[in-house]
Parts: C-alpha cells; sequence; structure tokens
C-alpha cells in the first residue's frame, strides 16, 4: 500500500483539546476516501516509526478540503506530539484512507447516531453524507459530552439542524453543563432507551456507535435489551490493546501465501505468532495499524484455506463469508493464500 505524504492547509481550534488538521497531496493527487473512513499516520517518534489512525471528519462531495480531528489525549504520547508540534506547512505521512464504518447505500429510512467525546469524528462525516446525499433517510444523533465547550463540531451540527430541521434531530447530552438551564445528565440505559422510544417512530432503523469502550458497550447492550438485531447494529473501534492468542493445540508451522502489490510471497506461519507477525518479520510491508483487530487497516481476502481470528470486532459476517480476514489477527489452520487486490477501498470523491 503506496503512502500518501500529505501537507497541512491549514488548522482549525475546534475546542481547547481538539483541532481540525485540512490537508492535500504534496503533488496534488486527488485522495480518495469515503465518508467515515480514516487515515494512519506513520510518525517518526524518538527514532521509532509509531502509527495512529486518525477519522477523517469532512465528507466527500460535499466538503471542499480533506480534513482530519485529533483530540489531545493527556498520556497519548503521539496525539500530544502532533497536536503541540503539527503547523501549517508540515508534510506528514500516512497510509491511504482505509475502514469499514461506512455507509455505501442506506438500507434504512433512519440512522441513529450514539456517540461520546471525540467519537464523533467519523460520526459528523457519515451524518454529512446522509444529509447531503441521501434525501429520503432520516438522522438521529445522541452525543454525550462533559459541557458545551467540549463539544466537537457543536455549532456545525447546531447548523446542520437548522439547516435539516425535517430530517436531523440533534440530542446533545451534558454530564456538567455550562448553561444552567440545561440538566446534568449522563446517558445510561434507562436514559438512552427513553430518547429512543421517544424518537424512533420507524421499524427501518440502523445504528452507528463511536466512543469510548464502555460507553458503546452500554448502548449495544441497551439495544440488545431492546430487541434490536446485531446486524443493524455498527461500532467504530478507536482504541486497542493487542488480543490474546486463542487456544490452538496445533502449533505446525503452515504455508501462507500472500499476494500483495504485484509480488507473490510465501512464509510459514506457526501459532503463537500470526500472519502479520511473521510478513512484517520478513520485511513484507503489509498495512497495518492497531494491531488489535478493531480497525481493519490489515484486511485481507482469504482465497484458499482457513486461519482463527483471536478477536474481530469489524468485520461483518457478510465480510467473513466472502473470505475476508484481520491478519494482525488471525493464525494459519492450515496452508491458505491471501490477496490484497480486492479489498481496496472503492473511489471516492474528493
Amino acid at each position: 500500500m503506496e503512502h500518501l505524504q500529505l501537507r497541512i492547509k491549514d488548522i482549525r481550534q475546534e475546542t481547547t483539546i481538539s483541532k481540525s488538521y485540512f490537508i492535500e497531496e504534496v503533488n496534488g493527487r486527488n485522495i480518495q476516501y469515503k465518508a467515515g473512513q480514516f487515515l494512519t499516520l506513520l510518525v517518526d517518534l524518538h527514532g521509532k516509526e509509531v502509527r495512529r489512525s486518525y477519522s477523517i471528519s469532512s465528507t466527500p462531495g460535499v466538503d471542499d478540503t480533506i480534513f482530519f480531528t485529533i483530540k489531545r489525549i493527556e498520556n497519548g504520547e503521539l496525539s500530544r506530539y502532533l497536536f503541540d508540534e503539527l503547523k501549517a506547512g508540515d508534510i506528514i505521512t500516512s497510509l491511504p484512507p482505509t475502514g469499514r464504518f461506512t455507509i455505501d447505500r442506506p438500507e434504512s429510512e433512519l440512522a441513529v447516531f450514539i456517540s461520546a467525546g471525540s467519537g464523533i469524528t467519523p460520526v459528523f462525516s457519515l451524518i454529512k453524507q446522509l444529509l447531503y446525499q441521501f434525501r429520503e433517510v432520516k438522522v438521529l444523533l445522541i452525543y454525550q459530552n462533559h459541557n458545551e465547550s467540549e463539544s466537537i463540531f457543536g455549532k456545525e451540527l447546531l447548523l446542520l439542524q437548522q439547516k435539516f430541521a425535517t430530517r436531523f434531530t440533534l440530542k446533545e447530552i451534558f454530564s456538567q453543563p455550562i448553561d444552567q438551564n440545561k440538566r446534568s445528565q449522563r446517558l445510561n440505559n434507562n436514559l438512552l432507551e427513553r430518547i429512543l422510544l421517544e424518537q424512533i417512530k420507524s421499524s427501518s432503523v440502523a445504528f452507528y456507535l463511536c466512543g469510548p469502550e464502555p460507553f458503546m458497550r452500554m448502548a449495544e447492550f441497551t439495544l440488545k435489551v431492546m430487541k434490536y438485531r446485531h446486524e443493524v447494529i455498527r461500532r467504530e473501534n478507536f482504541f486497542a490493546s493487542a488480543p490474546p492468542p486463542p487456544f490452538m493445540t496445533d502449533h505446525t508451522p503452515h504455508r501462507v501465501t500472500i499476494n500483495y502489490q504485484n509480488s507473490r510471497h510465501e512464509l510459514e506461519v506457526a501459532y503463537p505468532q500470526t500472519i502479520l507477525q511473521v510478513a512484517l518479520h520478513h520485511k513484507i510491508h503489509l498495512p497495518y495499524s492497531c494491531r488489535g483487530g478493531r480497525c481493519s487497516t490489515c484486511t485481507a481476502r482469504c482465497t484458499s484455506g482457513k486461519v482463527k481470528m483471536s478477536i474481530n470486532d469489524v468485520l461483518t459476517p457478510k465480510d467473513l463469508q466472502e473470505g475476508l480476514i484481520l491478519t494482525c489477527v488471525a493464525y494459519p489452520e492450515t496452508d491458505v493464500e491471501l490477496t490484497y487486490e480486492m479489498v481496496e477501498p472503492e473511489e471516492g470523491i474528493q
């Protein structure tokens, strides 16, 4: 996967601890992407390459310039560095946009987004896509923050609510609101269920969750208690730790054939090493980011053989039926062949 060289054109302060970075490819080429996808930045920090993914908040066909958003995390070494040091004119290296938290064509009359904090960054992109490009779809956003000043895109969301008054409903919830006329609330199972019962009048609905892991677990549990099917619930995971390997009694090396960038590589992979670990050890520079089975950057298609994944928080049942796997958490159970030729994102618009 070819690396991109991106120039920072402009920086916009969103809140005291979040900024949006407007970018262009240094040679003027269009950056193809879909609403809801992310960029994986490759940064040399203290002599070591560090990779982090940041959501694209712009929307192809709606925004003139592509931009991504970073929230400064107090214990996040890279986010602090980028937030404090990046300036207009700087050039950064990135993998091409990727990610499966996307909507190719809505299959529901109502899209419900449940988000907290910086989880709004891909959600903002998707909401604009639906409102501007799919007039038959209504949108509900339930958005949790500490207070109004920490609401990323708060002003833009209010403008969207005014512009699309008949189609977009915004429910902002603040645990410590600045405005004394607003109630202090934290989204929990009871409050979420009450809002959904009040707002949802259609049986044709899809849910999109993005926020801290405990927040999404709460929301997903509530939806399941309300009898919504797993197939209508999508999640985007920002943080991932390496999962423990699955229990496997077979430690026999298996041949793994990888077709990538017009080259064919053959490796032997044995548990407890993953396919990605062995490939990187052999200097095969496959795409990856989180190494935790949650971002989809490392997705490949298994065209023959069988693998076992220790975790999968991103591939849908349809993806799995089509042979897609996450190489960062995949262990071969037989000889396998993988290809990256068919899993690149479809072309979007800058």
